[in-house]
């Protein structure tokens, strides 16, 4: 378990003082893919780097598995670290070395055993698909290659927790789908705690259970991805999510809507997993009597449940409205009224 207990952390320098982290408090339980989002200066990093202490706050604490690591002598912190793997952007590669050799750097640091080594160097390199190209250098290699070689690198001493800093930014969203697999394989054969810090809200919609959003130092967004992503509180998730999950009305059909003269409102409904859409305005529309239409609709998935977002078009007047979505409340779906701009 990962715990950020009022974090805070702030540079100097030039005159002035950056405050990178501010007041960041939450908890990454074992056995979470959590992620952490948020444009360029967000903090992300910093976050990242406060969990094997290569920073250390300037206020507040950070413990794993109830441990302060922020008091920790040099010995004992080497100790944690071993505990914990890390995965870059840029891979980090030594050219003039084999794949084998580069995976089995943390093992030779370590002094481990060379029969040892070998055993331990073979199986990450089956377990990331790369078996044939121990012998092979980082120049021969694809950009999604040279990733699983750093994902076996740091697998190399059973880490606890794997740290991932824009892992796949630097790849083709072909290949960014095959590592975030390889991750999720990782985190549900392994049992290993994973933070993924991105920029890339596609990386946390298809790999993550957990996301925290940041915005100037500051967590504006925690909780489940299923809960933030079905409905952002913050305007900076909700630009974040439509990127991934568009929840607007398309220009063309916006501009036939402003266009009718009979009175009519716009509702955006969300649905989750099982409530039945279909059956809802097959309510409406029958029971109700009320006409509906469906200008916008979008479905994903989203932790194994499918998230539907649809925009009906409701026609009639204030009351007819408010019989619809007094309708809408009794079967506890998610809605709000849509104004055209």
């Amino acid at each position: 378990m990962i715990k950020f207990l009022d974090v805070s952390k702030s540079f100097s320098g030039k005159g002035e003082t950056v405050h990178a982290l501010q007041h960041v408090s939450f908890t990454i339980e074992d056995g979470d893919i959590f992620g952490v989002i948020g444009f360029s200066g967000a903090g992300k990093s910093t976050l990242l780097r406060m969990v094997n202490a290569l920073e250390k706050p300037t206020d507040g604490h950070v413990e794993i598995d109830g441990q302060n690591i922020d008091t920790l002598s040099h010995s004992e912190l080497r100790k944690v670290r071993k505990k914990i793997g890390m995965v870059f952007q840029q891979f980090n590669l030594l050219e003039s070395k084999s794949v084998y050799d580069n995976v089995a750097i943390p093992l030779v640091l370590n002094k481990t055993e060379k029969s040892a080594i070998h055993a331990r160097v073979m199986e990450l390199l089956e377990f990331v698909g790369l078996a044939d190209k121990a012998q092979a250098y980082p120049s021969q290699l694809s950009g999604g290659q040279k990733q699983r070689v750093g994902i076996a690198r740091a697998l190399a001493t059973n880490p606890s927790i794997l740290l991932c800093d824009e892992a796949t930014s630097a790849l083709d969203p072909e290949t960014t789908d095959a590592i975030l697999r390889l991750l999720e394989k990782i985190n549900r054969e392994l049992n290993i705690t994973i933070l993924v810090v991105t920029h890339q809200i596609q990386v946390i919609q298809q790999l993550c259970n957990r996301v925290a959003v940041m915005e100037h130092g500051n967590v504006v967004e925690l909780g489940s991805v299923l809960d933030v992503f079905s409905n952002p509180k913050q305007d900076m998730t909700r630009r974040f999510v439509q990127t991934v999950i568009p929840d607007r009305i398309p220009d063309s059909v916006a501009a036939g809507l402003k266009a009718q003269k009979t009175p009519y409102s716009l509702l955006r409904i969300r649905f989750l997993g099982d409530n039945a859409t279909d059956n809802i305005l097959y309510h409406i529309n029958t029971v109700l009597q009320v006409e509906t239409n469906i200008v916008f609709a979008s479905v994903c998935e989203l932790q194994h449940t499918v998230l539907g977002i649809f925009i009906i078009q409701v026609m009639g007047d204030h009351d007819t409205v408010q019989k619809v979505t007094d309708y809408i409340d009794s079967q506890n779906i998610q809605w709000q009224e849509v104004h055209l701009s």
